[in-house]
């Protein structure tokens, strides 16, 4: 049996597998034939990063800089959304890391190949990427790991830990992982391995990265750790194709309550595998049931094909489909965003300093003009002076504070610059649309999202004196022009916010400016005398 059979046992027919019961173990895999071989590769993929790179030790730097001085920062100040902050940088570090390890994933889409146990997804992707017996995909229900594959200089495989080890391994280790190490030595690498990345010199689409999915419809002691480890990454991948058997005659209604479950905002390529197991007319009769059903189900689709991987033949109405959906989404990805989401994550933080800063200027301004009103005198006198110099006092730590966190932003980013300069990973000033969208599923945000934009601030001021909190005040869009939105707020109507559509187009290229209507519902933060940000959601 060869290499691409034994990864594919499942296709084989009934009578096969009732000639073939040969346990993997037995096949000639050094790992799993010999015990020790297969303990000391265990050890490997556990085990904590021993060597230190020069990456290494600037990710160290960030992290001291996150876990320490910036959260050292946040409990000193009076800033609220300190901890909202952190848990952001955590995450955003979480992607650095990734970065350092596997450049390519931050220079390229990925296209996302999900669908049940067993739809197919191994021959599916041997095939297209012209890559055959490759694919380290599971054929028995024992571990869920999920496999990025890309072009790159050179032919290798590394499994990385979250320890954050990257370990070189050979196909015969990948396959020992994915097969019978759970049988065999009582070891499943699931809550071990992060991913496993398998770079090719050869490689059909050198602008794309692939991620095989764990099959999320597994034995029922599986089913729910397959479940959330597909859905968490099918989620937050730019593009998906979806795998379904021919056998099952329509998408069934797993899949369909799968991917719903996905709130997903881009179409979904179907492709109704094995259809060399069909006639031609049978699977046309499936794509058409499929549509029917996809359609009832609500789910946006680009479109439904058969695709035989052993032919490399697809059924369909255009003929090409899948080789037209991949070269069209070929591209590199702009760039990295990076630097961009470090940037929102510390314009944030620093937008409740400025709002509170704006606060106690106000009330130093109204104090002092108080002072020195001259029928003010005696002990009244000293209560306002005292209270000035209070005011005065907080408001120069709290400037104090803004500036401390100014310098760990820069200190981050200085470390972000180096990392990807050793990388060679290209830093993007704005993310593309596809990057945004992305970055919403990534936050956990799919079907609304709030967008914060800068904005003018005009008219009497005099009202926001009395105002206790200036960070979050409600308002209005009066009026919607070729030039932008006004704005009007519910306690200072005498004040005049307008938000310039170029600067909506910058911010959110995503959005169109037809979403925005008179009446819409926004939140406003006083910045300074002349600035605001102006919060807009959708739904």
């Amino acid at each position: 049996m060869d290499i691409d059979s034994l990864m594919n046992r499942h296709l084989a027919s009934s009578e096969e597998e009732k000639k073939d019961q040969t346990p993997i173990s037995s096949y000639s895999n050094c790992y799993l034939k010999d015990a020790e071989l297969g303990l000391e590769l265990c050890a490997s993929l556990v085990a904590k990063p021993e060597l230190r790179t020069s990456s290494d030790k600037i990710l160290d730097d960030v992290r001291s800089l996150i876990n320490k001085t910036f959260l050292s920062h946040t409990e000193q100040g009076e800033n609220t959304s300190g901890a909202t902050a952190y848990a952001r940088l955590l995450k955003w570090f979480d992607l650095l890391k990734e970065a350092a390890y596997f450049p390519q994933l931050q220079q390229s889409h990925t296209v996302a190949v999900g669908g049940s146990f067993s739809a197919g997804k191994t021959r599916f992707l041997n095939t297209v990427l012209g890559c055959p017996s490759l694919l380290p995909v599971d054929t028995t229900p024992t571990t869920s790991i999920p496999t990025f594959l890309f072009k790159g200089d050179q032919n290798r495989i590394d499994a990385l830990n979250f320890y954050g080890k990257k370990t070189e391994i050979n196909e015969d280790a990948i396959k020992a992982i994915c097969h019978a190490f759970n049988k065999k030595y009582q070891v499943t690498f699931s809550h071990i391995l992060q991913m496993i990345a398998v770079e090719r010199e050869t490689f059909n689409y050198a602008n794309l990265i692939f991620l095989d999915t764990p099959g999320y419809s597994k034995s029922d002691n599986e089913k729910k750790i397959d479940e959330n480890i597909s859905r968490q990454h099918l989620r937050v991948s730019d593009y998906l194709i979806w795998l379904v058997d021919s056998q099952n005659g329509t998408v069934p209604q797993q899949d369909i309550d799968f991917l719903q479950s996905l709130d997903l905002d881009s179409p979904v390529l179907f492709v109704i595998s094995k259809a060399d197991k069909k006639l031609e007319s049978e699977v046309k009769g499936i794509i058409t049931q499929a549509k029917e059903d996809l359609d009832n189900a609500e789910i946006d689709y680009l479109d439904v094909i058969g695709y035989s991987a052993v032919d490399d033949k697809e059924v369909s109405e255009h003929g090409g489909r899948l080789k037209e959906f991949l070269n069209h989404v070929n591209r590199g990805s702009e760039g990295s965003t990076l630097k961009w989401q470090l940037s929102k994550i510390f314009d944030e933080y620093h937008r409740e300093y400025l709002a509170t800063q704006q606060t106690l200027k106000l009330t130093v301004g109204t104090l002092n003009e108080l002072i020195f009103d001259e029928k003010l005198t005696g002990d009244k006198k000293k209560h306002l002076t005292d209270f000035y110099k209070k005011v005065k006092s907080q408001l120069d730590t709290l400037q104090r504070h803004k500036r401390d966190s100014e310098k760990i932003h820069v200190q981050i980013e200085d470390l972000l610059r180096e990392v990807c300069k050793s990388k060679k990973i290209f830093l993007s000033d704005k993310p593309s649309i596809t990057q945004l969208k992305a970055m919403r599923k990534k936050s956990g945000v799919a079907q609304s999202a709030t967008f914060k934009f800068d904005a003018l601030l005009q008219g009497d001021q005099s009202a926001l004196s009395h105002l206790a909190n200036l960070d979050s005040l409600e308002g209005e869009v009066t009026k919607v022009s070729v030039l932008g939105l006004s704005i009007k707020l519910d306690k200072a109507p005498n004040l005049e916010i307008m938000v310039m559509k170029n600067v909506i187009n910058k911010t959110a290229p995503s959005l169109k400016f037809e979403q925005f209507y008179v009446s819409q519902e926004v939140k406003v933060q006083i910045i300074s005398s002349k600035k605001a940000s102006v919060s807009v959601s959708f739904d």
